[in-house]
């Protein structure tokens, strides 16, 4: 019975393997079938592919030509909008911006800009008509915001007066909103200008507009100068001499003036007309550069601002050109106004240069008015000592009737100015040389100094200079003390004039003052100097005492009565006092000096004549014409004021 069951067992799992066998066979089979079937529509599929891919490509081709014409079309109703343009926008351009609303004008002429490089780049013979059109409406457009652009810069531009403005920033230009509208136009104009190329000269309009604003707030300058040049040139003969009398020996007629004329008007620093031009004018460039930078554009700014201050610049030069020759023929007391318009121009030279760029020019006019002042003022110093060492001629003689010389007032009133300008001049003296002055001159010139303490300091050389010109003036002073005619009046003059020298330079040391911020004549040219000048004094009033002695000179006659001393005595006495009566004496304490000196040197030896002589004899009686306290206060009343 086992046995049974497990031959039933294998019969059934060999059944079963069979199926499976089968069933691997099946699906064998299946898969040929399946993969044969799969190829075929691999197959089918690649030719498929290859017939659809010039459909797809066509499909592609017809997308583009589609959009091609969709953009064709687009621009084809652009394009003809733009033949439209001038006729669309034509009323606008013509009527001109409204100065309160500019925006839409502006997008006007957009728009005709806009038209124009459109129709340009079709080049088109149709197109031709419209591009005429559109291009004169741009004209008329760009010229109606340039005149609109001058209208607003006219508004401000009709001249200020300078001198009421103290620094750059107080100078008014334009209202804040008006800069901003002239900053936006200039910049709009110059943009489109540039794309339409049309020359619509915005410089030249600036330019023309601004410069006559410029030259009208300087004409006050150039016309003061002018007036002081006509107001104070000299043709002619002098006051009281004859043009064609011999006595006018002198060549140059402003020498004549210094030496005879007593200079009452004396320049004071920064009156000088054409200094104030220089300042004015320097402040209005530094302003109008200024707005040129704000309301320009970059590219055209500085263009702009060089043609706007050309013409006022270039009068300013020509008006320097006057006052230059003016100060080569006039008298050495202009000579301070030209070293304070030097000491301006060479103060303000680098300002103009990097405002006008002057060095860049081939002509500088600047350059050539400072070399032709620095020539002058260097020739002034050598001309005003040779002026002093020979200063007499027929029509320069000292005046018999006393007083300060006409030369030694001007000359020291015009050191007492110059030197307020000593640290210009010590820089002027310097490349001139110690002892410049002396060049050319007689070796043998009197009472020269031998040298500056330093040769190799302005300062030193200027200071030598000084004491040079104070030596001669004392040595013309002797001189001069040489055509009086009197012995007595000799004296005078001497003392008169060297007192008044001494008193310059003693009342100009301020070393000593810890008050002063600066030093005097008298410290620059020294004590020693003054003690020369005092020793001379005193030389001169022993030989006045000695005039007054002379008129007792026959006091000691043995020849001679007592009476006849006597009347030779008042003789004498009374020239003596009658030759001095009138003359003038230019300080109380000169007159008191002389008075006491006159006094000492006759009275006490009077006096003692007298007592020497007791004789009352009628003849006697009749001589004596003065007691001593007579002719003292004869002699006090001699100089009296």
């Amino acid at each position: 019975m086992a046995t049974d069951n497990y031959l039933y067992d294998d019969a059934e799992e060999e059944a079963e393997l069979e199926f499976l066998r089968e069933s691997l066979e099946q699906m064998d089979n299946l898969a040929d079938k399946t993969t044969q079937l799969l190829k075929v529509f691999d197959i089918r599929l690649k030719n498929l592919g290859r017939i659809i891919a010039p459909i797809y490509k066509s499909t592609q081709k017809l997308t583009r030509l589609y959009d091609n014409i969709e953009i064709t079309m687009s621009s084809l109703d652009d394009t003809l909008l733009f033949f439209n343009v001038a006729k669309d926008e034509a009323d606008t351009i013509r009527t001109g911006p409204d100065e309160n609303e500019l925006l839409p004008y502006l997008d006007s002429i957009n728009r005709l800009k806009d038209a124009s490089d459109a129709l340009k780049q079709l080049d088109l013979d149709s197109a031709s008509q419209s591009q005429q059109e559109i291009y004169e409406l741009l004209r008329i457009g760009l010229g109606n915001l340039s005149q609109l652009f001058s209208q607003w810069l006219k508004q401000h531009s009709g001249g200020i007066d300078p001198v009421a403005y103290h620094s750059v920033a107080d100078v008014p230009t334009f209202p804040t909103d008006t800069e901003k509208l002239l900053s936006m136009l200039a910049t709009y104009l110059n943009l489109v200008n540039d794309e339409v190329s049309y020359d619509l000269k915005l410089t030249k309009t600036y330019a023309g507009i601004r410069t006559r604003h410029l030259q009208k707030s300087l004409a006050q300058f150039g016309d003061m100068s002018n007036g002081y040049i006509r107001s104070n040139s000299f043709d002619g003969p002098l006051p009281g001499q004859n043009r064609y009398s011999e006595a006018a020996s002198r060549s140059n007629p402003s020498e004549v003036r210094f030496c005879t004329i007593r200079n009452e008007h004396w320049y004071e620093p920064g009156t000088s007309p054409f200094a104030q031009y220089t300042v004015n004018i320097v402040k209005l460039f530094q302003a109008e550069r200024d707005l040129v930078r704000r309301i320009m554009p970059t590219v055209i700014s500085e263009e702009t601002f060089l043609t706007t201050a050309d013409r006022p610049f270039e009068t300013y030069i020509g008006t320097g050109e006057k006052m230059v020759s003016f100060f080569l023929n006039s008298p050495l007391y202009e000579v301070l106004q030209a070293l304070d318009v030097y000491g301006y121009l060479l103060e303000n030279d680098s300002v103009f240069d990097a405002l006008l760029s002057l060095r860049q020019r081939h002509h500088n006019g600047l350059a050539k008015l400072l070399s032709r002042l620095q020539l002058h003022l260097s020739k002034s110093f050598t001309a005003l000592i040779n002026l002093i060492r020979n200063p007499f001629k027929d029509d320069t003689m000292p005046k018999q009737t006393g007083g300060v010389h006409e030369l030694v007032y001007n000359t020291l009133t015009y050191l007492a100015y110059i030197i307020v300008y000593k640290d210009l001049l010590t820089n002027i003296f310097l490349p001139l040389g110690d002892g410049h002055w002396n060049q050319g001159s007689l070796q043998d010139a009197p009472n020269v100094s031998q040298h500056a303490s330093d040769p190799s300091d302005g300062l030193s050389i200027f200071q030598h200079y000084l004491r040079d010109v104070v030596e001669a003036l004392s040595h013309m002073i002797e001189q001069g003390g040489k055509q009086m005619k009197r012995p007595a009046l000799q004296f005078v003059f001497l003392i008169n004039n060297h007192s008044y020298l001494a008193r310059a330079l003693r009342d100009a040391m301020y070393a000593g003052d810890e008050h002063s911020q600066s030093l005097g004549l008298g410290d620059l040219v020294g004590r020693s100097a003054l003690g020369r000048i005092e020793s001379q004094i005193e030389r001169s009033r022993k030989g006045y005492v000695a005039t007054w002695k002379a008129v007792m000179s026959s006091f000691p006659a043995a020849s001679l009565s007592p009476a006849e001393k006597l009347n030779m005595f008042n003789q004498g006495l009374d020239d003596m006092v009658r030759s001095q009566k009138a003359y003038e004496l230019f300080d109380s304490d000169v007159r008191a000096m002389l008075i006491s000196d006159a006094t000492e040197a006759v009275v006490p030896d009077y006096e003692t004549f007298l007592r020497q002589n007791p004789d009352r004899s009628p003849e006697f009686a009749r001589a004596m014409k003065y007691t001593p306290r007579d002719i003292q206060r004869k002699i006090s009343a001699m100089l009296d004021d």
